[in-house]
């Protein structure tokens, strides 16, 4: 298929500034010559009127009271131009012009009243003529109303009008000539930054590239900063994606290593449990007892891995309704049944926020507490200043300096410091996305004791 021919910027700048200089110079000469013409014309028009109403106004003085056709057609030889006059009131025509050549409405206009004065402008034998037409009474306004028309030779007029029109068509042509060399001027001077432009773009994406140096034109300057964000735009994502990817092995090496060792469990256990004759009932029942932890491991690994898959889909949802936190707290610790877990609350514990993300940052952060610190947990919850603080406090040992910056990450359990926990190693990982997805942050204190603590917002 024969592709189809597109003009350059340099062509498209040289035929924009040529219809623009056409247009200009169209309206600007069209303007200038249809304003010359009605002055030319209108002036003319004037002078003739002067002349029509002074031989008429002299003639009518000669007139009878009731003029004949005859004393008509004398009177009309003695005027300057082509006349012929008609009585209105008796039909009586007598002139040096053929009546026919009269249009009829201006017969009728003067007839009718309507005006004491008609004319008309029409070309014949390629000549401009002004057909003028009055009124006037014969006998010193004593006698018959007479309509007077005289055809006048209005072409030296039209003659100067076609030299003014000629003369516009000249600058016009000069206006577009003009225009065009400005054009390619123009759209050479823009063709050498706009190759730095297609130069800088193919290299937009290569590791290895040299520096863009500016053109000195402020605007083409300005594309090039454009550019340049680009660059480092493009550099942060493919940085990201590169980094995302190895979070995505890291990722899937994690939930590997968690899954190995209760499926690993799982495996001996069936073993033994397949074994019928071998195992005893106290080893089938402490084999069916293993069996049900490493599900359980399995179901709270698995929940926790879809919830963190939300976050990263973007489709958590926030629903906000009225919660009662010291409700919500006593449901909890019935569902969890949490022994040694002491809980103090400040302020109206009556607030409005997503009562399912508040429970699983408290639950959270309680069973961490438990898991990995030690006894007594105390758990502050806070309401001032339009928000709500969750703090929970343990006895333990602590994070070791060195892991404190990394106990919200994915996965932290997997390091040394924990690595035979039995969690998956995402609850506070789910605080503190469930936290940023309301609106606030988790974080840790080591000033005073161990202390995990999120803060979330609240509608009024």
């Amino acid at each position: 298929m024969r592709a189809r021919w597109r003009p350059s910027l340099r062509t498209r700048i040289t035929l924009t500034l040529v219809a623009v200089a056409v247009g200009v110079a169209a309206t600007t000469a069209g303007a200038l010559v249809w304003n010359a013409r009605t002055i030319i014309l209108e002036s003319k028009q004037a002078a003739i009127y002067e002349v029509l109403r002074f031989e008429a106004t002299a003639a009518a003085t000669q007139m009878p009271v009731r003029p004949s056709a005859s004393e008509l057609q004398f009177l009309a030889e003695s005027f300057s131009v082509p006349t012929v006059m008609l009585n209105l009131r008796t039909g009586a025509v007598g002139g040096t012009l053929p009546l026919e050549e009269v249009p009829v409405y201006l017969i009728e206009t003067l007839d009718s009243r309507e005006s004491v004065t008609a004319y008309e402008r029409t070309t014949r034998y390629r000549n401009l003529e002004f057909i003028a037409g009055m009124t006037v009474r014969a006998s010193n306004n004593a006698g018959d109303e007479i309509a007077v028309f005289g055809v006048f030779d209005m072409q030296s007029q039209q003659n100067e009008i076609d030299r003014l029109v000629n003369l516009g068509a000249v600058l016009g042509a000069f206006f577009v000539g003009a225009a065009a060399v400005i054009g390619l001027v123009i759209g050479r001077q823009l063709g050498r930054p706009l190759e730095t432009l297609a130069a800088a773009a193919d290299r937009i994406g290569e590791r290895e590239r040299d520096e863009i140096v500016d053109t000195g034109y402020p605007d083409v300057d300005a594309v090039l900063d454009s550019m340049r964000g680009s660059e480092a735009r493009l550099d942060t994502t493919m940085r990201q994606l590169e980094q995302s990817e190895a979070t995505a092995r890291q990722l899937v090496a994690d939930v590997a290593h968690e899954l190995r060792t209760p499926l690993a469990t799982l495996v001996a256990v069936s073993d033994i449990l397949a074994d019928t004759e071998a195992a005893s009932a106290s080893n089938r029942r402490e084999a069916g007892e293993i069996a049900a932890k490493s599900a359980a491991h399995l179901a709270a690994l698995t929940s926790d891995i879809l919830e963190m898959s939300r976050f990263d889909s973007g489709k958590s949802e926030v629903v906000t309704a009225t919660v009662d936190l010291t409700e919500l707290w006593r449901e909890l610790t019935e569902i969890r049944e949490w022994g040694d877990v002491n809980v103090q609350f400040f302020g109206e514990p009556v607030v409005r926020t997503d009562a399912l993300r508040v429970r699983l940052i408290l639950s959270n952060l309680v069973t961490n507490a438990l898991r990995h610190g030690e006894p007594p947990v105390d758990v502050g919850v806070w309401v001032a200043d339009g928000r709500l603080t969750l703090a929970v406090a343990d006895s333990g040992a602590g994070v070791p300096p060195e892991h404190a910056d990394h106990v919200f990450h994915r996965f932290y359990k997997a390091s040394a410091a924990r690595a035979n926990s039995e969690s998956s190693g995402l609850g506070l990982a789910i605080v503190r996305e469930n936290a940023r997805v309301l609106g606030g942050e988790a974080w840790l204190s080591q000033e005073d004791g161990t202390v995990f603590a999120a803060w979330i917002p609240i509608g009024e």
